[in-house]
């Protein structure tokens, strides 16, 4: 027993960021089923209503909540609309304008755009293997994708959705660099609780056109489970644990487990659909978990 617990401790963080990964890997299609019944907007102002209740719920109960001066506070404004904000709506809008194939190639700059604003804007040194296991993770993805028949289309009207995930990758991009700032004064359940509370509103605003078409008596139970589901599990537990794996390791390394997302969804293909998995998806999640055990020496 005591082996176990020690493995436990040593293994940690990987096995955090991993169950997070795991959860992300199955969110898209929960979120799906509460998205048709409700819209977007509303849909995400739920859930996000839902986290903010949690982690406020949680910094009284822990007693962990620290006083914020005007200067972090404002930070954490430009941080939610600049950040995380801006990546649900590029999302949003972007994947109902092009392919899941363009959209898939679009996600796949997140961890790249990390690393061009950290030598931008940051300045953070980093070392060959972190860069090395970046390429490696990304040719893996690459080669997912394009062994996994889905439709890659440049036609103009793709090619607009395309860019709109893009731009939805780099403000994910900015929000995982920047949110390490507040980490040394600040837990990161204060940090999110203030980021979605901010979102919560900003989403609910948008949504206001979506209200007169929904009925909430009328809601499913599913549209409910996929509501507190992606609240609960993808976004509250998620984002703490996201930004607190950045003040662990950084922002890089913590972008490069994102690649683990297709490797996950392959295998779940495989044991719950069976799919079979081809040469290329085989090599490219090879790829990708070398490119992580590089990154992390």
């Amino acid at each position: 027993m005591g082996s176990l617990i020690k493995l436990g401790k040593k293994y940690f963080f990987e096995f955090s960021i991993l169950s997070i990964i795991l959860i992300w890997s199955s969110n898209n299609a929960v979120m799906k089923i509460g998205i048709e019944e409700i819209g977007p907007f509303i849909y995400n102002a739920l859930r996000l209503i839902i986290v903010a209740l949690l982690c406020w719920l949680w910094l009284y109960k822990t007693h962990t909540y620290r006083k914020m001066p005007w200067r972090d506070l404002k930070y954490l404004i430009l941080l939610a609309l600049g950040g995380f904000c801006l990546t649900q709506v590029c999302l949003t809008f972007g994947l109902s304008k092009t392919t899941a194939g363009n959209a898939s190639l679009a996600s796949a700059i997140m961890p790249l755009a990390v690393v061009l604003l950290n030598k931008l804007f940051k300045q953070n040194p980093l070392s060959k293997n972190v860069i090395l296991g970046l390429i490696i993770s990304f040719v893996g993805m690459m080669a997912i994708i394009f062994s996994s028949n889905k439709e890659i289309s440049f036609a103009n009207h793709h090619l607009i959705g395309t860019l709109v995930v893009v731009l939805g990758q780099f403000s994910n991009a900015y929000y995982t660099i920047y949110a390490k700032d507040l980490l040394n004064k600040y837990s990161p359940c204060q940090i999110v609780s203030f980021l979605m509370s901010i979102s919560a509103i900003v989403f609910f605003l948008l949504g206001i056109p979506e209200l007169q078409f929904i009925n909430f008596e009328t809601l499913s139970n599913e549209a409910w489970i996929s509501v507190v589901y992606s609240g609960v599990f993808a976004l509250w537990l998620g984002n703490i644990v996201w930004v607190w794996a950045v003040g662990k390791i950084g922002s890089v390394r913590t972008a490069i487990y994102q690649y683990l997302l297709p490797v996950f969804s392959l295998i779940f293909a495989y044991i719950l659909l069976g799919e079979t998995l081809v040469l290329g998806q085989v090599l490219g999640t090879i790829c990708i978990l070398v490119g992580m055990i590089l990154s992390k020496k």
